[in-house]
């Protein structure tokens, strides 16, 4: 938490609550962003919103490559999150990190350079056409670089309503 941007108080990890059988505690969630302002959520209520990327066991981009090209995308999965929280009443500061609740898939990989995994890039940037955000999409290289490396990052951009 900040007021300056400076000077920074840390409240704790993000929390999140179970959805449908999926445990968000329990699995590693990479490429979190919040956004800048309360958003409102599916049922038009104001509150802080994060977008996020699970990896679930057997979905690392490492453990997918190996499988071919005529591999499934698990779309319940391999995808970009959004989780919303409620924001503290007015005048008063957060204590601890709120539970982030209500998740939704916002985004799934469909085209060929983000067929392994899709997560996020930057912080959502507010512009007159809505929310615009750069993410990534990994890939495998049809001939693994000098490195022999066999996966392939590539940036994309994306454009949310308000």
């Amino acid at each position: 938490m900040s007021e300056d941007l400076f000077h920074w108080k840390r409240i704790g990890l993000a929390t999140f609550e179970p959805f449908q059988g999926i445990d968000f505690v329990h699995v590693d969630n990479k490429d979190a962003s919040i956004f800048p302002v309360a958003i409102p959520n599916h049922a038009g209520k104001m509150q802080l919103a994060l977008l996020h990327r699970p990896l679930f066991p057997g979905i690392r981009p490492e453990e997918t490559a190996c499988q071919g090209e005529s591999r499934i995308v698990d779309r319940e999965h391999e995808s970009i999150w959004i989780s919303y929280c409620s924001m503290p009443p007015k005048g008063l500061a957060p204590h601890r990190p709120g539970l982030f609740n209500s998740h939704h898939r916002l985004a799934t990989p469909v085209s060929p350079w983000e067929k392994l995994k899709i997560g996020g890039g930057t912080p959502p940037i507010l512009t007159k056409h809505g929310w615009l955000i750069l993410y990534h999409g990994v890939s495998k290289m049809v001939e693994p670089g000098n490195d022999g490396r066999q996966l392939c990052y590539s940036a994309g951009v994306m454009m949310l309503s308000k």
